[in-house]
């Protein structure tokens, strides 16, 4: 008998192939055997065989487990698939709110854009009227100078014809005068000689 460290008492050739193979007596049979995995072997008169070989319902058992895990699998990405599915739908419906909201802003901007268009015509029309209307008041103060001068002419040139005027009045106020004492004198010297 030959003991290597951490293992079981080796008694024949299939204990040393135990060890080799990293298997370990099972508590329920002498002849049963498990790896790390927790896999059955059965000592065989080769060597170790898997226990679902000859075991055909620990082979049925375990076909349905890899099938319930793979069932549980299915379902489990059937199920991401719809919440995909619902995600996109839901991504989607945003995305179409997203767009009506830009078509009714892209709507509105143009709108906007006409308007402000409008205002702006408007608002040079109106500054062009204004400066229209700046130049005839121009004009117009301009006219209302010149007729001040004019009218300050005028009174002046009024003034100096009344002056005039009254000078001529007073000499033909005198002429008269001296008209009327030349005829009285020459009514006296007629008087005189007759």
């Amino acid at each position: 008998m030959i003991k290597f460290q951490n293992h079981p008492i080796i008694n024949s050739a299939y204990d040393i192939l135990a060890v080799v193979l990293k298997l370990k007596k099972h508590s329920s049979g002498e002849n049963i055997y498990v790896d790390k995995n927790n896999i059955h072997y059965l000592r065989t008169k080769w060597g170790f065989e898997k226990a679902e070989k000859y075991n055909l319902r620990i082979a049925l058992k375990r076909k349905e487990r890899q099938y319930d895990r793979l069932f549980d699998d299915y379902n489990n990405l059937v199920h991401d698939y719809n919440l995909i599915l619902q995600r996109k739908s839901g991504l989607n419906k945003h995305l179409d709110s997203a767009n009506e909201i830009l078509k009714n802003a892209r709507k509105e901007k143009g709108f906007f854009k006409k308007h402000l268009k409008e205002v702006l015509d408007k608002n040079t029309a109106l500054e062009k009227r204004m400066e229209r209307m700046l130049r005839q008041e121009e004009n117009q103060a301009h006219q209302i100078e010149k007729l001040k001068s004019t009218k300050d002419n005028l009174l002046e040139q009024n003034t100096l014809l009344m002056d005039k005027t009254r000078q001529q009045k007073s000499q033909i106020n005198a002429l008269q005068k001296v008209i009327e004492e030349l005829k009285s004198k020459v009514k006296h010297s007629s008087f005189e000689k007759a």
